[in-house]
This record gives C-alpha cells, sequence and structure tokens, in this order.
C-alpha cells in the first residue's frame, strides 16, 4: 500500500516526496522494522522511541512518525500524537475494518471478562457472528495461540487491527472487546467508535500505571466519548460520575435504586446460581444465571440489558441464560474432587475488591462446620499499598488462609509475602508457603470434609512470572496431579 494512501485514510499529511512510497508493514517496535515498514516512535514509560530512529532507519525503515520536532529528519512524518497514529495507521492499513464491525466496549476492574462471555454466549445461541477480545484471548482468529503479546486485557494496535481485518473478513459483525484502562489511556482504540460501551465498576487497581483513583477513572471515562450509548453500574459511586459526565446517551442499571433495569425479587441459590426480576419502564421479566455470586446479578443484567438495546429477542435472551455454565477461572469448580467430600474453586481475583467479593460468595453457600480454605498471593512489580489489605480481608473472611506466590515478576516473594502479612502477624489462621505448587499441594492434602477450597488470583492463567522469566503453570493440571497423588490410588 502507499504511504499516501494510509495517511489520507489516517487523516495525517504525508510529505509530498513520501506520498509514493510503498509500505509494507508499521510498527512502533524497532526491532521489528523490516524493509519497507514504516517505524513510529512512542514516548514511553521506559524509553522513548526517538532515540531508536537510527536503528530502524538500518533495519530498513522508509518513514518514521515522530511527535518531537527535535527528531525532524529527511524521512519523518511530524503529528501531534504518535500513539493516536499508530492506531489510525494500522487501521488504515489493515483497509479500516473498524467501518464493517460493530463494537461493544467493556470497562471497569472486575467483571469484564464475564459480561463479555455472557453476551457472546446470547450472540452464539441467537446465531449471531460475533467475537471477543480481552483477558481470556479465545478469538478463533488470533494468529499464534499462546503469543505472549496476546496477554493485555487489549493487544496493542500492531497485534488488534489485523486481528480485527481477519475477523471482518471472516465474517463477524459484532466484536465484544474488553476495553482496558491501559488502552484507553495509551489511545490504542482510537479509531474505534463503540455502539455500546459498559461500565461493571471500579476499584483500587492498576495503580503502579495511573498512580491514583482519579487518573484510573478519567481513563475508564474515555470510553463514552467513543460510544453511543452507555450502559451503567450506578451502584457503583465512580459508575454515578460516569452518569454524570459522559457525553453519550446513557443507560442505569442498579440492584439498590431507581434506573432503567432493575434487579429486584433476587435469590441466591448458593453454587447453583442466582435467579431475580428485571425490572425496566415497560416490562417485567425472570432471569436465571447459572454463575453462583451476588455479582453475577450485575453482571448478567448489563449482559441483558446490552442484548435488549441491540434489539434481541427478550425470550432469546433469557433462554440462553439458562444454557450459560460461567467463565474459564471465575469461580471455575474443579469437579474432580466432588466425590471426595470438599470442593475446589479456581477465581481470577487479584485485587481487594475482588478477593472479598468472591470470599463473600462462598461465604455464602457454605454450611455449619465448613471451611473456606483460600490461597492465594500478590502479583510483583505491581502496587504494594493492596498488598496489606488483601492480607486483612483474607484472614477476616476466609477460615484458613494459605498465603503463597502469584507472578513474583522481578520481586523477592519472600519480600511479596511480608507485605501481606504486615497487618496480620497477631492472627493464628494463616500458614506461609512460597511456592504455589506446594501451597496448592498442602491446600488439598490436608483438606477436611467440608471444605471449600479457593485458589485465588490466577483464574484463566496457564502461566508464572517469576525473575528468571515465563513459565508453564497451570493450576487444572495440578490439581489433576494432587488427584492423582492423593485419590486415585483408591480405585
Amino acid at each position: 500500500m502507499k504511504l499516501l494512501e494510509i495517511c489520507q485514510r489516517a487523516g495525517i499529511k504525508c510529505p509530498e516526496h513520501l506520498e509514493k512510497t510503498e509500505v509494507e508493514g508499521i510498527s512502533s517496535r524497532s526491532y521489528e522494522i523490516k524493509e519497507n515498514y514504516v517505524f513510529v516512535c512512542l514516548n514511553g514509560t521506559r524509553a522513548d522511541g526517538h532515540n531508536y530512529i537510527d536503528a530502524a532507519i538500518l533495519n530498513g525503515a522508509v518513514a518514521v512518525v515522530i511527535e518531537n520536532e527535535n527528531f525532524l529528519c529527511e524521512n519523518a512524518i511530524l503529528v501531534d500524537n504518535t500513539r493516536v497514529a499508530l492506531a489510525n495507521m494500522m487501521n488504515a492499513f489493515c483497509l479500516e475494518p473498524t467501518k464493517d464491525l460493530r463494537f461493544i466496549g467493556i470497562t471497569g476492574t472486575n467483571g469484564k471478562t464475564s459480561v463479555a462471555a455472557m453476551l457472546k454466549h446470547i450472540f452464539d445461541y441467537t446465531n449471531h457472528p460475533s467475537e471477543v477480545i480481552g483477558t481470556l484471548n479465545c478469538s478463533s482468529f488470533s494468529i499464534v495461540k499462546g503469543d505472549p503479546t496476546a496477554n493485555f486485557t487489549t493487544p496493542d494496535p500492531e497485534e488488534l487491527f489485523p486481528l480485527l481485518q481477519r475477523m471482518r473478513d471472516g465474517g463477524i459483525k459484532t466484536v465484544i472487546m474488553e476495553a482496558s484502562s491501559h488502552a484507553l489511556k495509551l489511545q490504542k482504540l482510537a479509531p474505534i467508535n463503540f455502539e455500546i460501551g459498559i461500565f461493571t465498576n471500579l476499584s483500587e487497581d492498576h495503580l503502579d500505571f495511573h498512580f491514583d483513583m482519579e487518573d484510573y477513572f478519567n481513563s475508564k471515562l474515555r470510553l463514552f466519548e467513543k460510544c453511543k450509548l452507555g450502559i451503567i453500574n450506578v451502584d457503583d459511586e465512580y459508575g454515578k460520575r460516569i452518569v454524570a459526565l459522559a457525553p453519550c446517551q446513557i443507560k442505569t442499571c442498579s440492584a439498590e435504586q431507581n434506573a432503567d433495569f432493575v434487579a429486584k425479587e433476587i435469590e441466591i441459590f448458593g453454587e447453583d446460581g442466582t435467579q431475580y426480576k428485571i425490572e425496566t419502564q415497560e416490562n417485567i421479566f425472570e432471569n436465571f444465571c447459572g454463575v453462583p455470586g451476588q455479582f453475577s446479578v450485575m453482571n448478567s443484567m448489563q449482559a441483558c440489558a446490552c442484548a435488549l438495546m441491540l434489539n434481541i429477542d427478550k425470550n432469546d435472551i433469557l433462554r440462553s441464560f439458562k444454557s450459560f455454565r460461567g467463565v474459564k477461572g471465575r469461580l471455575e469448580k474443579c469437579g474432580l474432587f466432588e466425590g471426595r467430600g470438599f470442593a475446589v474453586f479456581i477465581d481470577y481475583a487479584h485485587t481487594p475488591d475482588a478477593l472479598l467479593k468472591v470470599l463473600i460468595t462462598i461465604n455464602s453457600f457454605k454450611k455449619a462446620g465448613q471451611r473456606t480454605v483460600l490461597v492465594f498471593g500478590c502479583g510483583g512489580d505491581r502496587e504494594k499499598q493492596k498488598r496489606s489489605l488483601m492480607g486483612e480481608i483474607a484472614v477476616q473472611n476466609a477460615d484458613f488462609v494459605i498465603v503463597t506466590s502469584d507472578n513474583p515478576r522481578s520481586e523477592k516473594p519472600n519480600l511479596i509475602i511480608n507485605d501481606i502479612l504486615l497487618n496480620i502477624i497477631d492472627c493464628d489462621n494463616f500458614a506461609v508457603i512460597p511456592n504455589r505448587k506446594n501451597a496448592i499441594e498442602y491446600a488439598i492434602a490436608t483438606a477436611r470434609a467440608g471444605d471449600i477450597i479457593l485458589l485465588a488470583g490466577k483464574g484463566h492463567e496457564n502461566y508464572e512470572i517469576n525473575a528468571l522469566g515465563r513459565f508453564h503453570f497451570d493450576e487444572r493440571e495440578i490439581l489433576e496431579e494432587m488427584f492423582k497423588k492423593y485419590y486415585e490410588k483408591e480405585k
């Protein structure tokens, strides 16, 4: 494709002497630049791409996109914001798939993946071609399975727009996208206009990147500057602020107050799920969701609201939920131990709010004499302030806690654990086992009749990251290994 065409589609002025330049690729990573590529200079948190212009040209770059005038050169294209330019140019290079797809964006601290999975289930049930881009990376259009670059909730533009092109060319009509605060703040989604944006909730997370909750909130708010309709959880205080500030049309959801969609007569059936009535101005109808926990009420109601606003038949929506069985790594039950007198669940809870909610959910269906046994840790190179809070939540809401590791990255696991234990030293209902596999084995080996064991933090992840790198680590495989070790010999 000619550089002029890319620039025209992207809304960028192309220097006249570069107009006929043939472009075979675009990247912001100098080490990926090849012959006839365009190098886009991003000023990142660790390095400034402008400092790698010479390396990119040496690798074959035919043009460089800059936002710093000090780096003007013969093949430079000066723009106001290179992050916006990268997204727009990648979309243009991929023949603008954003014009042919309908987008639903979901943002918030917790619940994004669950709402996305529920919507995908509704679309599948009604034979509407759709795909999800998000934490689970379950898209059949991913070019490389297990690619580390796909572990971001929202992929970088170099991966995102080719993925959208493949979806468009493969017949997909609707893309359900988890819109992370990082992606929104860093303008990864610049060319995308959303038909509907959904806000789930906001609690402390990613403060290593945002530094304070206000910046975190403002990043989430950007989604509702890019969509026609927002579906907002107003039981969350930040949701109320979005209603007041967002320029788009708004539909509100609540289980506590007047709203456009209200959940009433909520019944919690323990492990079996929840049932409730959704009341709107026009109608009242009953929904059953097979996912346990109070939080599944809001998640499923927002998915219902979104589907209804897209004119999907109400009865089809309700029927689809009867066959929905949950999301990988979200209060996922391991069936291996059902006949052994105790239960094991895997959940992604890795923030104070999420950990508290999942423990409250488990305790709600715990019977007299049963114990909640929690295995959890905190990630390294992430906000330290939440570690002691999560430690307090753990010992206050679980009967026994095994404190362990969870992606320590470059930090020493024992130092992370010390941060977790800061305010719980006087408690006697915890043990420390830094090796996560050993911690899981201890929980299984010492399980009592009736125990509900929760492995929190990793959820769908099948890897562990430490100072030596990234290694395969799947809790489901470990549980299967433990079952064979302790129980298969009984057969």
